[in-house]
């Protein structure tokens, strides 16, 4: 009992070792804060929009050359190490926006990624309590654009954080810190582009927040440079009898221009089965609406895939045993019943 104990401390610290090397930092979306250790003070800028104090959002022309400064501030008494990057903004499978990201691939199709106009330095070092001012070149296309470029200046300290224990026993999580500075380009501050919700694939995933449940995958694209705010989403999957088997609604989302993202209608932990279903979808954000329909089949192996995560449901395998229990006590009682009769009739 004691080498086995030993060998499972020993197989759960090699667990832990993989689950850290493989760790995403903690990202915060802010311009400041003291869990980061520094801060970030934006410049006045002469292209800035009048009124915006808390990032930049810039009035640019066709081939215009410029730049932006920030002033980053050291908080500790120690040197800080911070690697920055200029990202366009993605939509996150939450439904929230994020700028962690330099290459973001089909997550998004903006016109233009920002890392392509602006020229960041890679990386900053900061003496112990030091101000230092960073200014970044910008190069605006020549072709021009539509509606808004959007993103953000992105700063991640290097150094890790404290470490947090995690919902399993032996598993921790080391945080890194990182603040980011909002940044948006648009060339006409007079006319505005509306978003424009578009139904992409529909497939099958895993809902984590859901512990893990089996779920109808669906991926809604906003195909238009413009910020979708305060979406609501309602995603209703029904059987091939009509009814209603999944449902998952949620409120508060948003997604960055030109991005996208897989809407996850949660199983509430059933397993998913194989065949025919209709997809019925309502996105709402203030004024505008979008509906849609759409006939998909599930197969087995996308079925498989999405209960991976899910344990079966061995109950009705207890009570078949159960069943098989009392009706071989039944059985034998008779048996036994018969041979006394027997016994008795003999004598």
């Amino acid at each position: 009992m004691i080498k086995l104990r030993r060998w499972w401390l020993i197989f759960v610290s090699v667990l832990g070792g993989l689950y850290l090397a493989n760790a995403q930092p903690v990202i915060g979306q802010a311009a400041s804060g003291n869990g980061a250790g520094f801060t970030i003070q934006m410049v006045a800028n002469p292209h800035q929009t009048s009124g915006v104090t808390n990032y930049f959002d810039l009035t640019v022309q066709p081939g215009q050359t410029g730049s932006v400064q920030m002033r980053v501030i050291n908080l500790t008494k120690q040197t800080l190490h911070l690697r920055l990057a200029s990202n366009t903004g993605y939509t996150t499978s939450n439904g929230t926006e994020a700028y962690d990201l330099s290459k973001l691939g089909t997550r998004s199709t903006a016109q233009y990624q920002l890392n392509q106009l602006f020229q960041t330095p890679a990386k900053l070092t900061l003496a112990p309590s030091a101000t230092k001012l960073i200014t970044v070149p910008y190069q605006m296309p020549k072709q021009g654009f539509n509606g808004i470029l959007e993103g953000a200046f992105y700063f991640l300290n290097l150094a890790s954080g404290s470490r947090q224990v995690t919902n399993q026993k032996g598993f921790y999580l080391h945080n890194r810190y990182a603040l980011a500075l909002g940044l948006v380009l648009r060339q006409n501050a007079k006319i505005t582009v509306k978003p424009k919700l578009t139904l992409n694939k529909i497939a099958t995933g895993i809902e984590q927040r859901q512990k893990f449940s089996p779920a109808i995958s669906v991926n809604l694209a906003n195909v238009a440079p413009q910020l979708l705010k305060k979406l609501t989403v309602d995603g209703r999957i029904y059987g091939d009898n009509n009814r209603l088997k999944y449902r998952t609604k949620r409120s508060g989302l948003g997604m960055a221009p030109a991005s996208n993202f897989d809407y996850l209608i949660n199983t509430n932990n059933q397993r998913l089965a194989a065949g025919k279903y209709r997809l019925h979808l309502v996105a709402t954000s203030g004024s505008q609406r979008w509906v849609f329909n759409r006939q998909f089949t599930v197969t087995k192996a996308a079925a498989d895939h999405a209960n991976a995560e899910t344990p079966r449901d061995w109950h009705w395998l207890w009570w078949l045993l159960l069943i098989i229990i009392i009706l071989l006590v039944i059985w034998l009682a008779y048996r036994f019943g018969k041979h006394q009769a027997a016994k008795k009739s003999a004598k």
